[in-house]
């Protein structure tokens, strides 16, 4: 039986626990012991953590040493975790330094880090992972092995953190089809005008995402059609600020804000076409999400090399403006799936005999 141990800092909404949370859904845990630990209680998908992983609170450390060097860090903790006899440690997370260490405390044989953004980009703009970066990039290190989840995420942490590429390897993020096909038929009190071009957007209210990117091209939508309505799925610091550039655009008959939904699956089934418009992305699990449901995809050049197989446009906005209703084909991206569940286990080693 080969044991891992899987460390993240919680499972609430987030394309990191929604990752985790598919990829634990999925993979045939048959001659695996998995243990997950996890720094909160309060989780968004705790009900839909598989039965056979054991899962283990603990406390986070102190918000002070986000700004403490991580080898301080890791001299002042260095009792604080005590977790012996595993194959594989896993920092899933990736952005904390308790998740960091409580992997490489394991003295585990192979200690493996996840990579979810475009670091370079992360770092030109939010000073916030700026400063977060020089305190905790001594912790990359102890860490044998690096899984990026697409290939435009690889690249520039390689630079960055002038860490040898033979240590990465491309795993991208599991996308649950089945949850996807099966919850969006579910019954709900919300409809669309059938005859608008009905557009959705979903990601948290953030500066990563672009939503005040998008909001000012569904201006310029206006100029070309008027018969489109967006809605848009998710919440975050940014939902003032972007609720009132709306308002000063003029811009409620047009789009509609929706918050975050537990089923957002269900409202993206009702649509005609996704948009996302980011600054950057790790992957953009969301635009898969949208392929599984047959949604016409709009997203801009620069996101191309984050996920796989999805065309980019210069300006998605004027196709935008051409689009027409098509019939929606659902797709169950098998083969992708498939090929994410090899890696993983190549990744773990196979099973013990």
């Amino acid at each position: 039986m080969k044991k891992v141990a899987i460390f993240c800092d919680n499972l609430n909404v987030g394309g990191i626990q929604k990752s985790l949370i598919n990829l634990l859904n999925n993979f045939n845990f048959k001659g695996y012991n998995i243990d997950l630990f996890l720094f909160e209680k309060n989780n968004f998908f705790q009900n839909k953590i598989p039965s056979n992983i054991k899962i283990t609170y603990l406390n986070k450390f102190p918000f002070i040493t986000k700004f403490m060097y991580f080898n301080i860090v890791k001299f002042i903790f260095k009792n604080k975790f005590n977790f012996n006899g595993y194959d594989v440690a896993i920092d899933f997370d990736s952005y904390q330094n308790y998740t960091a260490l409580g992997a490489i405390s394991t003295n585990a044989k192979r200690k493996i880090m996840w990579i979810h953004n475009d670091v370079v980009e992360k770092r030109k703009s939010e000073i916030k992972y700026r400063i977060l970066h020089h305190f905790f990039k001594s912790k990359y290190k102890y860490f044998d092995e690096f899984v990026g989840v697409s290939d435009g995420v690889i690249e520039p942490f390689k630079k960055l953190n002038k860490i040898n590429g033979a240590k990465f390897t491309v795993i991208p993020n599991y996308i649950d089809t089945n949850e996807i096909l099966n919850s969006c038929h579910e019954k709900i009190n919300f409809d669309v005008d059938s005859n608008t071009y009905n557009i959705v957007s979903v990601g948290r209210l953030c500066h990563q995402k672009g939503f005040d990117i998008l909001i000012s091209e569904i201006e310029r939508l206006l100029e070309y059609r008027s018969d489109f309505h967006l809605y848009i799925i998710g919440d975050g610091n940014e939902k003032k600020k972007l609720t009132k550039i709306v308002n000063q655009k003029k811009l409620n008959s047009y789009i509609t804000f929706l918050g975050n939904q537990k089923n957002p699956f269900v409202y993206m089934n009702k649509m005609d076409a996704f948009v996302l418009m980011s600054r950057y992305e790790g992957q953009g699990m969301v635009i898969l999400e949208a392929k599984t449901l047959g949604l016409n995809i709009f997203i801009p050049k620069h996101l191309e090399k984050y996920v796989e197989d999805i065309k980019g446009y210069d300006d998605p906005i004027y196709e935008l403006s051409k689009a027409t209703k098509k019939e929606k084909i659902k797709d169950k991206l098998d083969d992708y799936n498939n090929n994410i569940i090899v890696s993983f286990e190549r990744l773990l080693g196979g099973k013990n005999d």
